[in-house]
């Protein structure tokens, strides 16, 4: 089954393939799902939190947790929403920092997968080649 959203952006921050198969590729991203990565920006320390959502009958996203068929039905398409709410991490407290929605499109092209990445609005300090380098270092652990 295929899982398009028909709210998806029609512009695309950043187009890039996948050297994997379609289901591997969505296997990963589902498994970001309720985790968590810190980077430095600057000189801050920013916890980055992971929630994972994927188009429902074309016309809302669900939490990936709330269908627990998702792997065993997914065809050869599919819309997710990645969030990112950002924190600073200091010494002694967490600052919230922004909350950062991207819309991935997952497309099979026969051994490879094809990914479009777009970010909702201007807020924080990720950009959509963050979102690549999150998805392909999945595959390097």
């Amino acid at each position: 089954m295929r899982r398009v959203y028909h709210r998806f952006p029609l512009r695309c921050d950043l187009d890039f393939d996948l050297p994997y198969p379609f289901i591997d590729v969505v296997t990963k991203i589902v498994s970001m799902n309720n985790t968590h990565v810190t980077q430095r920006v600057g000189g801050d320390l920013v916890k980055l939190d992971l929630r994972v959502s994927i188009a429902d009958e074309r016309t809302n996203m669900v939490p990936v947790e709330d269908i627990p068929t998702l792997l065993d039905t997914i065809t050869d398409e599919a819309d997710f929403m990645l969030s990112m709410n950002e924190t600073i991490l200091t010494g002694d407290r967490k600052i919230p920092r922004a909350e950062t929605i991207y819309y991935l499109k997952i497309k099979e092209s026969g051994m490879m997968s094809e990914c479009f990445a777009t970010k909702e609005g201007d807020k924080g300090s990720t950009d959509a080649y963050d979102v690549k380098k999150l998805i392909s270092g999945a595959f390097e652990q």
